[in-house]
């Protein structure tokens, strides 16, 4: 059985995880989760490669939005990591930017708000149209509640390509508000295999069997 570790995306928390990891639990799937400092990109790499130098074992790493961006950087090079799983997530080649132009043909109903330490935070009325669209209300409401600023920079160009040499699970979510489905089909070509999730954003709170499902199938495969 191999070792899952969860990696969240940017303004959230380990706590979205928890659906999800008592799932894994009751399945007998070891499972860890790494809370984001959210203090710069390299941070928060350097935090999920701690986790994963501490773990050892075999590991399925999973990557939830921005935390794909992370995943790509923190991976490399460890050997132990056998799966890659990027859940509607960057998943980019080194030096490509996520967003494009102005006239970006696939907008995110992400409104932020920079301040002037560049950290950069969610409006609040825009978190439940972006990411809870298909979420209970009340489990949103909190869910909104908790999220925290990132800097802003941390959004820049992909770095890191450890999904050139670790096999690659893409999930579309095909009701993403956040990332349009679209432009995840885009990124998904990068990865050698391709899954499509009808919900939102955030699957670990609307759908999180549907994670740990895909999650204890691919720890139980030899």
């Amino acid at each position: 059985m191999q070792s899952v570790i969860l990696v969240h995306g940017a303004w959230h928390g380990a706590w979205c995880w928890d659906q999800v990891c008592q799932l894994l639990s009751d399945a007998d799937v070891p499972a860890m989760t790494v809370n984001l400092p959210f203090t710069g990109y390299e941070d928060d790499v350097q935090a999920v490669e701690n986790v994963i130098d501490q773990l050892g074992a075999e590991t399925i790493l999973l990557g939830h939005s921005y935390g794909g961006k992370v995943i790509s950087k923190a991976a490399e090079g460890k050997e132990n990591v056998t799966n890659l799983v990027y859940l509607c997530a960057l998943l980019l080649r080194e030096g490509e930017p996520f967003a494009g132009h102005d006239q970006d043909p696939h907008p995110s109903s992400i409104q932020i708000e920079v301040a002037k330490d560049l950290s950069c935070s969610v409006k609040p009325s825009a978190a439940l149209p972006a990411f809870y669209t298909d979420v209970d209300d009340k489990i949103a409401k909190e869910a909104t509640k908790r999220l925290r600023p990132l800097p802003v920079t941390s959004f820049d160009a992909g770095v890191g390509e450890a999904w050139r040499n670790i096999q690659t699970t893409y999930v579309i979510c095909n009701r993403d508000a956040a990332i349009h489905p679209d432009r995840q089909r885009q990124m998904a070509e990068l990865a050698g295999h391709t899954i499509e999730w009808s919900c939102g954003h955030s699957p670990f709170l609307s759908k999180p069997r549907l994670v740990a499902d895909l999650l204890s199938t691919l720890a139980t495969k030899s």
